[in-house]
């Protein structure tokens, strides 16, 4: 059996905006989020200003936001 993938749309957000959005297929939240590079995993509530990453599972609707790692 294959990996199974899941439909994501990852955004890069700014102060509460998106700036850019695209949607990918991925294993996982991390594996989607990773698609812009490498993370921070788990920031708990969104963040309401700065820069971060969200990732939101296409059917359920389920959001998870990530930092880009240095």
């Amino acid at each position: 059996m294959g990996d199974i993938k899941v439909r994501y749309t990852v955004e890069t957000m700014r102060d509460g905006k998106a700036e850019t959005r695209t949607d990918v297929q991925a294993g996982s939240m991390n594996e989607a989020a990773e698609m812009l590079g490498p993370v921070k995993a788990g920031l708990g509530r969104e963040p309401t200003s700065g820069e971060w990453i969200r990732v939101t599972e296409f059917v359920s609707g389920r959001t998870n936001w990530f930092r880009a790692r240095d």
